[in-house]
């Protein structure tokens, strides 16, 4: 990675492994093994599994409801527990429920050194070359992957634990008792935690009060803990928590290990310190949900339906036309994203919603699925801002296996075509059909669509929404309503403070002929070319904020090719007849980034947070209002492909009350509310 000189806002150190003669890895920043050198194996099971007793819990799941088991490690290493729980679980644990594991790693293992202490395990071999399959790159931040067709989610953060955990709560006083916001351990979402890590001696940074605090934030009622150690200090902090712990036999030469259960009785107050002012972030669901109603079945809406169709809930999805009408209908979309050297919530987001989409969709691919070709996508860096960056994301990104940089003849070695210059080569992205994910999403045997009905109102009697169309007749009825209708959001009372604009553009359709070579990858310049299909080739798009026509236009169409033109002189094969096209309103938000999360109350923000204006640094501790289980998933803009499918799983998270797939500072970055904060700390009117 890079020098620390340059403040790469993704570094990391890698684990710094010592081969023992016995072939076992050890720490050698740490002076402390992985596993034990007799049997890590067996060490492992009798420490974390059977001292969490998962086998009678995973035995006892009830097989006729769908959900969720939450383990929490401090410590991923090697994944050995991790391999372990998940073998036992797909021996024990009914197929409607799902694995999700979390684990922090500060300093994860190289691939190889991964694959090297893998191959100790013959046992574990196929999850291992999953695992290795799909292992994140080495950079800080949160990666989530789904395994096993989603059964299995892991998330794997990678970064110090004293920052992960805390970043993991909804607010700086998580344990809030207000009526929005449930009693400790009512809802948390943790049933069990793996306190691995280096031993204490080795590792006293980690073993701290806010490791402690975040467990009693996160864990159920009676969610268990189990620990190689038994230091005192360690037992008085679960305690303080409200943990019940017992000292029991440890492995091997180990005398004592610790395990417990969470009783929600602490000993004392202990709130973890954070430099969140306002907890204004309050997502999670008010009531249960067992029925969600999706407006819209573009990409925003389509997998966020899936998304909570696998968890077991029943969605209803309404469009006014057919599914991926809008801008979600182009033929082939882009699977990219656009680097930043400068740390920011927008390039973060927009980096790990790409890392996320890539095994997400080419496991989709490799099923059949759906349609599309991981061909790869070069993204010509020409441009004055591009070329003065090029260098240092070189730095900032070097040896990874998702990103190249290419200079001079390479580009068209890559692309095929004869351009020069410089360029960001994703070799595992590509293009995909948006419709195509659309219906795949939508076949879910959880999901109903009711198409050609325009929702028009949202009604909550207290016990349901009601969407009511034109008529006032009733649509559907759920419990949890989400708005995925991209510009159209604004429609509604409960969302038309939203700042969303409609940005045209138009795509045009070529013969393959009409160029004298054909690209091998997508190239990504002032517009877009795609390889072609059935003979036809994809271009465009157009960009224009002043006009929301959706009707084709001949000046987009000379648009369009003019920048192919520019793209390169020598590509084009005259005359060039434009065969067709298609033209939609992409929906995008003032800063760019989606707009996803809890509907706030307009009204009731202007009340409770107006001494922002005065003092923005002022301390409010009152929870956020929000509409009771509305949730937003607009403002994708010309990216959907790549973001909608992690939206998809936060939106999820929020609904089922489970740990998110991003760090709290990026979700509050997508929360709808945060265009009022900064009005009411601006003085601006919120209308």
């Amino acid at each position: 990675m890079a020098d620390s000189s340059h403040h790469s806002p993704y570094s990391l150190d890698p684990a710094n492994i010592v081969w023992g003669e016995d072939g076992s890895p050890r720490a050698d920043s740490y002076g402390d093994i992985y596993f034990s050198q007799e049997s890590g194996i067996d060490e492992s099971r009798h420490v974390f599994l059977s001292h969490n007793q998962l086998a009678e819990r995973w035995q006892a799941l009830d097989p006729n409801t769908a959900g969720q088991f939450t383990i929490v490690e401090t410590g991923f290493g090697t994944g050995l527990n991790f391999l372990l729980a998940w073998q036992l679980w797909q021996t024990l644990a009914p197929a409607s429920w799902r694995l999700h594991y979390i684990s922090v790693e500060k300093h994860p293992l190289r691939p190889h050194d991964l694959q090297r202490a893998h191959a100790l395990w013959p046992e574990l071999n196929t999850l291992a070359s999953i695992l290795q399959h799909n292992y994140p790159p080495l950079l800080s931040g949160q990666h989530r992957r789904m395994l096993n067709s989603a059964q299995v989610c892991l998330d794997l953060l990678f970064g110090d634990a004293l920052e992960c955990l805390p970043a993991l709560l909804d607010s700086p006083n998580h344990t809030d008792t207000s009526t929005q916001s449930p009693s400790k351990g009512s809802v948390a979402p943790v049933d069990a935690w793996f306190l691995d890590g280096f031993a204490p001696a080795s590792n006293p940074a980690m073993w701290h009060d806010t490791l402690f605090s975040c467990m009693g934030s996160l864990s159920k009622v009676g969610a268990s803990f189990a620990t190689f150690t038994s230091a005192g200090f360690v037992k008085r902090g679960l305690r303080a928590q409200g943990f019940h712990v017992e000292k029991v036999a440890g492995y091997g030469r180990k005398r004592e290990m610790l395990r417990g259960t969470f009783t929600g009785d602490a000993e004392i107050d202990a709130p973890l310190l954070d430099s969140v002012a306002v907890p204004w972030h309050r997502p999670s669901a008010q009531t249960p949900v067992k029925h969600a109603l999706v407006i819209g079945a573009g990409l925003a809406g389509c997998s966020t339906a899936a998304a909570l169709a696998k968890r077991g809930i029943q969605v209803t999805v309404i469009d006014r036309n057919e599914p991926s009408s809008g801008a979600s209908g182009n033929p082939q979309g882009v699977l990219y994203t656009k680097l930043s050297p400068a740390p920011g919530e927008l390039n973060l987001f927009t980096l790990h919603s790409f890392l996320f989409s890539l095994p997400y969709y080419r496991e989709r691919l490799n099923k059949g699925s759906i349609q599309g070709d991981l061909c790869g996508v070069l993204q010509l860096a020409n441009s004055k801002k591009d070329a003065a960056q090029f260098d240092q994301l070189q730095e900032f990104f070097k040896d990874q296996d998702w990103l190249q940089f290419k200079q001079g003849s390479e580009l068209q070695d890559i692309s095929g075509i004869p351009i020069s210059g410089r360029g960001y080569y994703y070799p595992k992205a590509g293009w995909l059909s948006p419709p195509s994910v659309c219906a795949a999403d939508l076949a879910h045997p959880n999901i109903r669509l009711i198409s050609h009905r325009e929702a028009i109102s949202l009604i909550d009697d207290t016990a349901q929404w009601h969407i009511k169309d034109n008529s006032g007749n009733t649509v559907a009825s759920g419990d949890a309503i989400i708005i995925a209708n991209s510009n159209d959001a604004k429609q509604f009372p409960q969302t038309r403070h939203l700042p969303l604009k409609p940005i045209r553009g138009q795509l045009s359709y070529i013969e393959a002929s009409a160029l004298k070579c054909e690209p091998k990858c997508v190239i990504c310049h002032d517009g877009y070319l795609a390889p072609a299909v059935n003979g036809s080739l994809c271009i465009g798009a157009s960009f224009n904020l002043h006009d929301v026509s959706v009707d084709l236009q001949d000046r987009d169409h000379e648009w369009n090719l003019a920048q192919l033109d520019a793209l390169s002189p020598e590509l084009l094969n005259p005359p060039v007849t434009v065969r067709g096209g298609r033209a939609s309103l992409r929906c995008s938000s003032a800063d760019y980034l989606p707009l996803v999360g809890a509907a706030p109350i307009l009204e009731d923000f202007a009340k409770l947070y107006a001494p922002l204006g005065k003092d923005a640094r002022r301390r409010i501790s009152i929870p956020a209002s929000n509409y009771r289980n509305i949730y937003i998933n607009v403002g994708h803009g010309s990216r959907g492909l790549t973001s909608t499918p992690l939206c998809a799983e936060l939106i999820a998270s929020y609904i089922c009350h489970e740990i998110r797939p991003l760090p709290r500072h990026i979700c509050e970055s997508l929360s709808p509310a945060r265009f009022l904060i900064r009005k009411l700390v601006r003085n601006q009117p919120l209308e």
